[in-house]
């Protein structure tokens, strides 16, 4: 695992997993396939393109392992590598990164994107996003995700198999996905992004 700095607060990974690990978290992805739901917001709405996000969502909380998760739920395991804490040790950086050595507690977020889909500037809860992006195909343009940290905006370009770390007081959003037909592609060549939100006791 070779882990970079996109910028002061964000660190990245690519090619993240290996292929054994990539398959069974698409067997998990599609044993869900009917798990996923419009999202619910703080006001109670269900929709589809909210002026938000435009994507189908489901979480899991701490500690539970629902049937048809286990790869997804043993992602902390690949998260909290110790391979990334030497990283960020050995960078001697003084950053948000320096808090995560604390006791962790984290819910899992997972999301779908289809044509049309997208994410507009927000922050996520708790203290840190673990956020792995898997998009195994080549029918969908777009969905890059921009931060603002450093001052500026910080662009990383969708690409499968790709994880991102940050503090969640960083904005975000995903860039509007299109597929090439013009039309919704299949489950399985859509982008879907896993996320642990962590927080640190």
């Amino acid at each position: 695992m070779i882990y970079e700095y996109a910028s002061k607060n964000i660190i990245t990974c690519k090619n993240f997993l290996p292929k054994v690990m990539l398959d069974k978290i698409k067997i998990d992805l599609l044993n869900n396939r009917t798990r996923f739901d419009l999202p619910v917001w703080s006001d109670k709405t269900k929709n589809l393109f909210s002026e938000k996000c435009g994507g189908l969502d489901y979480w899991i909380k701490d500690g539970e392992i629902p049937p048809h998760n286990e790869a997804i739920t043993s992602l902390a395991n690949w998260f909290y590598h110790q391979g990334f804490f030497e990283f960020v040790q050995n960078q001697g950086r003084q950053n948000a990164f320096n808090f995560l050595w604390k006791n962790k507690k984290h819910k899992i977020h997972v999301i779908s994107y289809n044509d049309g889909g997208y994410y507009n500037w927000h922050r996520d809860t708790e203290h840190f996003t673990f956020n792995l992006v898997l998009n195994d195909g080549d029918e969908l343009e777009g969905g890059d995700m921009l931060f603002m940290d450093d001052n500026g905006i910080v662009e990383i370009p969708n690409q499968n198999n790709l994880m991102v770390v940050m503090p969640t007081y960083i904005s975000h959003s995903i860039t509007p996905l299109k597929s090439k037909s013009g039309k919704d592609v299949a489950f399985t060549q859509q982008r879907f992004s896993i996320q642990y939100w962590v927080k640190c006791n």
